[in-house]
């Protein structure tokens, strides 16, 4: 019963600090991207589109979407590369 309740809290804590993890993860990419996405021409399709994928990632992080708005905001990453 005690190793049933210490796995039980410790999956619980795990979920809490993933999220907070997730949280003070999407603002950092999402503005990293942007700095690197204004060193590019800002008429370039491919700088567009990651720009609009930043957009809906803020979006995101804003209504509490964090893992949702880190996936997108590395997939802009990857497509300035």
């Amino acid at each position: 019963m005690r190793k049933l309740m210490a796995v039980t809290a410790v999956a619980v804590a795990l979920a809490f600090t993933s999220g907070a993890a997730f949280a003070s993860s999407c603002p950092k990419v999402i503005k990293e991207t942007r700095d690197a996405a204004a060193k590019m021409k800002a008429d370039d399709p491919k700088v567009k589109k990651a720009v609009a994928q930043l957009d809906e990632a803020q979006k995101l992080h804003d209504s509490g979407k964090h893992a949702e708005s880190l996936k997108l905001a590395n997939e802009a990453a990857a497509s300035l590369k």
